[in-house]
């Protein structure tokens, strides 16, 4: 056996096989990442929540109201919601995913495949599907009075903004929680 010595001792390589050491860089860089997801998904995604107050305003606030709020919401999606859901969380998460070791044994966290699959749906739900529907019903109440496709379109969006709402919930309690850890 060698003869004991302090540099031999204390050589990351010897730390490492004992004590797990990790790069501090990685200690580091997890909060770091962490504060932009969820910073991200505040900034991002938090105003939607009001979008269950304002769909109703507009349908009160007669035409010219009505368009506007439509309008806001619209431009809160493509100037909020869009750079935080195209690129912000899902950059953030996968490097989160991979700097903190999800990514090993990736389907064991099953509250982590489980989110991301509620996450592409209901990115396709809102991207996709629901905010063309307002563009669509911004149209339609510039041209005039409602109109059968209008209120058709009315009761569509309306019914979707709550599952799209009970996505992104469930998603925060997912992330949360990590139910089965």
């Amino acid at each position: 056996m060698a003869a004991w010595s302090p540099s031999a001792r204390y050589t990351p390589a010897n730390i490492r096989g004992r004590l797990r050491w990790r790069d501090p860089l990685d200690s580091l860089l997890i909060p770091i990442l962490l504060l932009i997801h969820v910073g991200g998904a505040i900034i991002g995604f938090g105003p939607t929540f009001a979008f269950a107050l304002l769909g109703p305003m507009a349908a009160k606030a007669g035409p010219n109201g009505g368009v506007t709020l439509m309008e806001a919401m619209v431009a809160i999606e493509k100037r909020f919601v869009y750079p935080t859901a195209m690129a912000t969380q899902p950059l953030s998460g996968l490097a989160l995913i991979f700097v903190s070791g999800y990514s090993t044994a990736f389907f064991s966290h099953t509250w982590l495949w489980v989110s991301l699959l509620l996450y592409a749906a209901g990115f396709y739900a809102a991207i996709m599907v629901q905010t063309p529907r307002i563009e669509k019903m911004i149209h339609l109440a510039k041209a005039g009075p409602p109109t059968p496709e209008f209120l058709t379109l009315a009761k569509k969006t309306a019914q979707l903004g709550p599952v799209i709402t009970l996505i992104l919930t469930t998603i925060v309690v997912l992330m949360v929680t990590k139910p089965g850890g």
